[in-house]
């Protein structure tokens, strides 16, 4: 029988804990996930996860974004066909336990939602997670971006996308298809020292690890073998590591609307279609990505609005630099000079011992 979440994300934590192990799919029957790659959106996870899926003790479920434990955030079921438990550990089931010593899904939902987290500890102790952070103004440019390219987002313009936000948080002012609603918020998303700060809260030292978007695309090489030695993987001796997912737009914009957003008629046709093609991490996959979308560098912003966005974020870039240990004033003050390297990768890490329970 499948198990349901309760989705009120006050619910008795003590009756999912029951329910999940009462399930029959919680127990050997299958793997379970124990490494979350959970945001932040726009900071590189996506190359991440695509390097970590070819390390061959790693699974990487397909598609990499399950969006199964931000119970707190409204979905549409188009984009979230993995309702249940026994759905979800369906996804791990052709993980091999004897060669996959680590099991994984990359939902960057994860970070913003204030329970998932704790519904996933709850679901396995010694989950480790894993989050990528860029500058804010950058991730809640690309978040738009990247609505717009799945239709999620209506208004092209991002200056004015952003000033509809407490318009739109009330349910006013909502792009036709708004299937991750949350994501409309984009200096929610893009503020990072809440997040961090829950995460912290919940979750060991051990269990955690977070890496700068600018880190990542200095020495990818270096990134890669961290996470490797968090994960207690052997390194794979990998030197290639091709950009993944750059800005992009749609070569046939109405295909591609009808293939996102199809009419009620031809829904769960093209619906099943869509789950197919994300579970396809292989070569077919690529060409379609090539076929359908083409590059295309994301807009500048208007130099008095991004000055906006530096004061707006600013205290929290703050708040987020004390709890990394790191000055990234750099983020919101474009005439200062980056001084991370001043702060050794494994100090940094370990700084955040210190924000322990």
């Amino acid at each position: 029988m499948d198990t349901h979440f309760p989705v009120n994300p006050e619910s008795n934590s003590l009756l999912t804990i029951t329910q999940l192990h009462n399930d029959p799919m919680s127990s050997g029957n299958t793997a379970k996930p124990g490494f979350f790659l959970i945001g932040a959106p726009k900071g590189g996870t996506t190359a991440m996860a695509q390097y970590l899926s070819e390390h061959p003790n790693v699974f990487f479920s397909a598609p990499k974004e399950l969006h199964f434990w931000n119970q707190d955030h409204e979905k549409d079921g188009r984009a979230h066909e993995v309702r249940t438990l026994e759905e979800y550990l369906r996804k791990f089931s052709a993980a091999d336990p004897d060669v996959h010593r680590v099991v994984a899904e990359g939902s960057t939902t994860y970070f913003q939602s204030a329970v998932a987290v704790r519904k996933i500890l709850e679901f396995n102790p010694q989950a480790k997670f894993l989050v990528m952070l860029r500058n804010p103004l950058e991730v809640a440019h690309g978040m738009h971006g990247e609505l717009l390219r799945h239709f999620y987002e209506d208004v092209t313009d991002f200056e004015q996308a952003w000033r509809l936000q407490e318009e739109r948080a009330v349910g006013r002012r909502l792009p036709r298809n708004p299937v991750f609603k949350h994501q409309l918020q984009f200096r929610e998303v893009a503020s990072f020292a809440p997040q961090l700060q829950r995460l912290f809260d919940a979750v060991p030292a051990s269990q955690r690890l977070v890496i700068l978007f600018d880190d990542f695309v200095k020495d990818t090489p270096d990134a890669y073998r961290r996470v490797l030695e968090f994960l207690e993987l052997e390194d794979d001796g990998r030197t290639d590591f091709p950009k993944v997912h750059q800005a992009a737009s749609h070569r046939f914009a109405a295909l591609m609307r009808f293939y996102h957003t199809p009419p009620a008629l031809f829904e769960k046709p093209i619906r099943l279609l869509r789950t197919k093609v994300r579970a396809n991490s292989g070569r077919i996959k690529e060409i379609l990505k090539m076929a359908t979308s083409k590059k295309t560098p994301r807009a500048k912003l208007r130099e008095e609005f991004a000055a906006e966005l530096r004061i707006v974020f600013r205290e929290d870039v703050a708040r987020t630099s004390e709890l990394l240990g790191r000055d990234l004033s750099y983020w919101t003050e474009p005439d200062r000079i980056a001084t991370g390297d001043a702060l050794p990768w494994s100090a940094a890490n370990a700084a955040l011992s210190e924000t322990d329970p």
